[in-house]
């Protein structure tokens, strides 16, 4: 499929990024200074608050201010409101100047809002604050850009899965064509969409193509048409028809005399309308053959915003990026196959298989570390039912499972980690107990506690030198000595800590150690802090894996809302209707310690019971988890044993079938030759 873009000329230059210093007018900055500042390529300029930036310029703004101006602004609480102001207000943060020592300013260095601290105007000091400043505002706004970037594919994706349902769902055609343009428009901030569908013309079999539903405005929800034209490759939707191509325009009016197409301005003269930025995409069926077009025109910084004129078009409107394009490519595609309605009682199973391959698909799209899993629990859980299928005696001699309760579950077990879509994307990818970034600090008290310790046994040493002990005197060796032994102490509870920060699948013993810790102290400036604060003594005291009480209660929601959602899916008019009941229960124990409705016993049905088996195992030997390195065959077996099955959680009689049957076998050998 070839793809034909008219892309519009844009200075990729324009709106350079920038470092600038303010501070108040009549504030004196020294000369050597502004030199210093000036050989480092940072602007300088007095300026009122808020700083305006000059033409195209976007800065981010480092504001110098002395204590005692801070302090004109009243007392602390006033001083801290304004600090946030300066923060949220822009790009922005504020590096005071304030005498070393002061007891009443100390808590300046705390707040967040403040982005550097100087005792005096030492050029060199004043520059690597700036840029340090400076290169803290850039990270938080690339970490706010990646964060609304996440969020916004994330709720891409639930969009697109709760667009393919209502397709899927829909037996009225209209309606069904305004759903497909109404969702296309929705998910590219789309002014305007069309749909046109490739089919012969009842009376004299030509192929034509039927103008079908179109749709203006973010009220409109679409006037069906069913006009048949002409199909040609000279309008924008018949050659996107006829070529499988997909065309990316700027600007409708300047298409150019090179392509085959043209654009059809009767709509806008008609209307008073400016048709600019264009996407049009082909729609196939099943089996990849076009069977139409969308397009749509005027991408919108915001769906809901009115286009009022042709001139507000001109200010506002933009091209449609290749995201937009693959979004819409996808949505063609589900369109296209809920349009062909082949015999849709029929191929409901096909339906529904393609449905839960793509719900797959978006739980690995948000958790990369466990691409594979779903599938794999899918086929171990199925491999035991099979298994269970053919015991002719002992306790599971009459239980037998046909074809459409194994397909039951299958999609089960397929879907039963989708409600991970809601779950807060950094707690997938959580290898330590302790935050991001959170080691390093502890590192760095630890390193300056290290550095106290020698600092304070040199003053001890020059203190005897300089009272005229005699070099060979004991007491210096003593002092080395007890120098030598405290770094080695903190060196050696700084290993015990980076140790208590790995995940464990068993709870390990920490407690003794960080309670150690917990009564050691470092100084900071004139104040004496702890080595670990409360916050970092919870995380590291977390018994199993690297999530938090508050941090596992999210990802246990994923259960819930897995239910939530595969309950609004119409299983009941299916041969499985139990689906959404037995994705709920896979993390619920037979000893009732299972979460979200704490079940036990005879409550937790067998499928169940086979597909936490298959879970549980799965979780434990796979080789991609970031909280955890893979583990030996043997030892995931031996803690399914004892962890799971002696102590009441899991089905005994089951798991010794599983183990028995080896069913794992060629789950593992799969996925080792998959890499």
């Amino acid at each position: 499929m070839a793809i034909v873009e008219h892309a519009a000329n844009a200075d990729a230059s324009a709106g350079t990024s920038t470092l600038v210093l303010v501070y108040p007018h009549g504030f004196p900055v020294p000369d050597d200074v502004c030199i210093a500042l000036a050989g480092a390529g940072i602007p300088h300029r007095a300026a009122s608050f808020p700083y305006e930036a000059e033409h195209d310029e976007r800065s981010h703004v480092v504001y110098l201010i002395d204590l005692p101006r801070l302090q004109t602004l009243g007392k602390r609480h006033v001083i801290e409101h304004a600090l946030m102001l300066i923060k949220l207000g822009q790009d922005a943060t504020t590096v005071v100047i304030a005498p070393p020592g002061d007891p009443d300013v100390a808590w300046l260095a705390t707040n967040p809002n403040v982005g550097g601290w100087l005792s005096s105007l030492d050029p060199a000091a004043v520059v690597a604050t700036v840029r340090n400043a400076g290169a803290v505002l850039q990270l938080e706004a690339q970490t706010h850009r990646l964060r609304a970037r996440a969020d916004a594919r994330a709720a891409e994706t639930e969009h697109l899965l709760r667009i393919g349902v209502a397709l899927s769902a829909e037996r009225d055609i209209t309606k069904l064509q305004q759903t497909i343009v109404r969702s296309a428009r929705e998910l590219t901030q789309a002014d305007g969409g069309s749909l046109f569908l490739l089919e012969n013309d009842p009376e004299t079999g030509e192929r034509k193509l039927r103008f079908a539903v179109a749709q203006t405005g973010p009220g409109d929800a679409g006037t069906y048409f069913g006009a048949m034209l002409p199909l040609s490759r000279a309008s924008i939707s018949g050659y996107v028809a006829l070529t499988g191509d997909v065309l990316r325009i700027a600007d409708a009016y300047e298409i150019g005399d090179a392509n085959e197409y043209r654009f059809n301005a009767t709509f806008d003269q008609k209307n008073n309308y400016r048709t600019k930025s264009v996407c049009c995409v082909p729609m196939r069926d099943h089996t990849g053959d076009v069977v139409g077009s969308i397009m749509l025109i005027n991408r919108k910084p915001d769906f809901e915003l009115l286009l009022e004129s042709p001139e507000h078009t001109e200010m506002v409107v933009e091209p449609f990026e290749p995201h937009d394009e693959r979004v819409l490519l996808s949505l063609a595609s589900q369109a296209g196959v809920a349009l062909e309605n082949k015999a849709l009682l029929e191929s409901i199973q096909d339906l529904f298989e393609q449905f839960v391959r793509a719900s797959v698909k978006a739980i690995e799209v948000r958790d990369k570390s466990t691409q594979g899993h779903s599938s794999r629990v899918a086929e171990l859980t199925v491999l035991q039912a099979e298994t269970l299928n053919r015991v002719e005696t002992g306790p599971f001699a009459g239980v037998r499972f046909d074809a459409d309760q194994l397909r039951e579950m299958r999609y089960a077990s397929l879907l039963h980690d989708f409600g991970k879509v809601a779950v807060p994307e950094y707690i997938f990818g959580k290898a330590k107990k302790l935050p991001d970034g959170r080691l390093d600090t502890v590192r760095l008290r630890f390193l300056v506690a290290i550095e106290q310790i020698e600092t304070q046994a040199g003053r001890k040493i020059v203190a005897l030198m300089k009272a005229g002990t005699p070099v060979g005197d004991p007491r210096f060796a003593q002092i080395e000595d007890e120098r030598d032994a405290r770094m080695a102490q903190l060196r050696e509870l700084l290993a015990a800590v980076e140790n208590a920060n790995e995940p464990r699948v068993v709870a390990g013993d920490v407690a003794d150690v960080l309670d150690q810790i917990a009564n050691m102290s470092y100084r900071d400036i004139d104040v004496e802090r702890p080595m670990l604060d409360k916050f970092e003594m919870d995380y590291l005291h977390i018994p199993r894996g690297s999530l938090s009480v508050e941090e596992r209660t999210k990802m246990e929601q994923h259960v819930t809302q897995s239910f939530y959602f595969l309950r609004e899916i119409p299983w009941a008019k299916t041969p499985w209707p139990n689906v959404p009941d037995y994705a709920y229960g896979h993390h619920e124990h037979l000893d009732g310690t299972g979460y979200p409705r704490g079940l036990k016993g005879d409550e937790i049905a067998p499928q169940v019971r086979l597909l936490t088996i298959s879970d549980v195992f799965d979780a434990l030997t796979a080789k991609d988890r970031p909280y955890k390195p893979a583990m030996p065959l043997e030892k995931a077996l031996d803690i399914l044993v004892k962890e799971f099955a002696e102590r009441g959680k899991v089905d005994k009689p089951l798991l010794d079938l599983f183990i028995a049957s080896k069913v794992y076998e060629p789950v593992l050998a799969a996925r080792d030759a998959a890499g």
